[in-house]
């Protein structure tokens, strides 16, 4: 049994939290910012493998996009940072 309560999921509002932006910098080819200006610093991190694993910035940018969904999604159900 789950007493967890429900979410109604119809009702939910994602925020329009952050944003990814491209820098033009080839070694932090986009950052992840949050709504005050400054970069995620975890998601800049991660950019950061994903470059030195040899990913191109391309990815680095089709996961910044996922990840900005998720952050979103993180404060539409209220789970902080």
């Amino acid at each position: 049994m789950n007493d967890a309560p429900r979410r109604d999921l119809a009702a939910l509002v994602v925020p329009r939290w952050g944003r990814l932006v491209e820098t033009g910098d080839r070694y932090e080819p986009y950052r992840l910012i949050d709504p005050d200006g400054a970069a995620v610093e975890a998601v800049a991190v991660y950019f950061q493998e994903l470059l030195a694993a040899g990913k191109a910035p391309s990815t680095v940018r089709s996961y910044g996009m996922d990840l900005l969904r998720w952050w979103r999604f993180l404060q539409a159900v209220d789970v902080s940072e």
